[in-house]
């Protein structure tokens, strides 16, 4: 029998999910975590309480695939039909992806996903959360952003194909009831219900945290500036792109050591999600961005550790995103670009009480609008609303 309020997060988004886990839960809500093969380990806030697919022994032939695609759907169906709602960080399928291989797209059309065609056959409404721009927009728009500007510096242009977008697009219009934001974009592909969905345990990230041991760095009178470039090795930088900026942002802090600045770059890698809190709240500045076009996990993680964060706010995707939280006018963000990341550090480097001044704005901020408390009473007023 199905239990009234309850919800399945099918791939987590980082920690959010498990926070919203957990206070639904406490609210009286049956909510889990699914993780399907392939989600990268290191992200995983936790691996305590989460639901996994059962491994198949991997066969070739067209027959055991059909036999292995039967047996995870059969799997899928006899958990999950029993949650009233699904919300998907991401493209779907999550659990099998053997439609067109087994001939169900010839008769069923090619946005046909059996998982979620299931979940509509027993009334389960579905919500859709994008991972970033290529789940909310064509490659073909967004290569008018910024007179392109933003697709020509992203590492995975050559690799981002319209023909997958635009079936995703057609899947998600098909099953799914609501897509939630906030967006980098207003989308032309699907309508976008907004909620305050981006969340943080504020106490986990506070300014005042204890840092273990083995996580302290040096001890050091330079102001450390933080910024998670994208190395080739992350690919994220194909090509000679990268989306982040991150050689303008170098080049400004070895310009600030150069002219006897007391500065020093920092950058984070290797460390799973559940431990950059550690190191992120030893920094003095963060530098997030100056491509995209808006912030993510990392300007929601270092603005609730009271840090001023430097960012790229693209002024068509502001003016869309404050009219849909006006409330949002305060801020914080320090706005650069890569022609003045320059200027806007030696601002935040020579000016302490300014400095000072971002950080508590910062968590301010979060305090008002990434409180799981408060966001999760959003996410259930849109849920009722189904």
């Amino acid at each position: 029998m199905r239990r009234k309020k309850s919800i399945l997060f099918v791939r987590p988004d980082y920690h959010c999910s498990f926070f919203y886990r957990d206070q639904l839960r406490k609210l009286g809500w049956k909510a889990d975590i699914f993780v399907p093969w392939g989600y990268p380990e290191n992200l995983l806030y936790s691996d305590e309480e989460i639901l996994r697919p059962p491994k198949i022994a991997r066969v070739s032939g067209r027959f055991f695939n059909y036999i292995n695609h039967l047996l995870l759907i059969l799997w899928w169906l006899s958990r999950f039909w029993r949650y009233e709602y699904h919300l998907y960080y991401g493209r779907p399928p999550a659990v099998s992806f053997m439609e067109e291989r087994l001939g169900m797209t010839r008769f069923f059309g090619a946005n046909f996903v059996m998982e979620c065609w299931l979940a509509k056959l027993f009334k389960i409404k579905l919500l859709y959360l994008s991972t970033g721009c290529h789940d909310e927009e064509t490659r073909q728009n967004y290569l008018k952003l910024d007179g392109g500007n933003v697709c020509n510096n992203c590492g995975f242009f050559d690799r981002c194909d319209d023909t997958a977008n635009n079936l995703n697009f057609s899947r998600v219009r098909r099953y799914f009831n609501v897509t939630i934001g906030p967006s980098s974009v207003e989308s032309t592909q699907y309508v976008t219900g907004f909620i305050k969905y981006k969340s943080i345990d504020l106490v986990l990230w506070n300014p005042g945290i204890d840092i273990p041991a083995r996580h302290q760095l040096p001890p050091t009178t330079n102001i450390r500036i933080l910024h998670s470039a994208y190395l080739e090795k992350s690919g994220r930088t194909w090509g000679g792109r990268n989306i982040k900026g991150s050689p303008f942002v170098i080049a400004a802090i070895e310009r600030l050591k150069v002219e006897g600045y007391p500065v020093e770059y920092m950058y984070i890698t290797d460390k799973p999600s559940n431990q950059m809190r550690f190191y992120q709240v030893q920094a003095d500045i963060v530098v997030e961005q100056l491509i995209y076009g808006s912030w993510g996990s990392t300007g929601v993680e270092t603005m609730a550790l009271g840090k001023p964060v430097v960012c790229y706010i693209r002024p068509s995707w502001k003016k869309f995103f404050l009219r849909a939280f006006p409330e949002y006018d305060d801020l914080p963000i320090v706005e650069a670009n890569t022609q003045n990341i320059y200027e806007v550090l030696k601002k935040l480097v020579t000016d302490e009480a300014y400095r000072i001044q971002k950080g508590k704005e910062s968590r301010y901020f979060a305090e008002q609008h990434f409180d799981p408390v408060k966001n999760t009473r959003g996410l259930i007023v849109l849920l009722e609303s189904l």
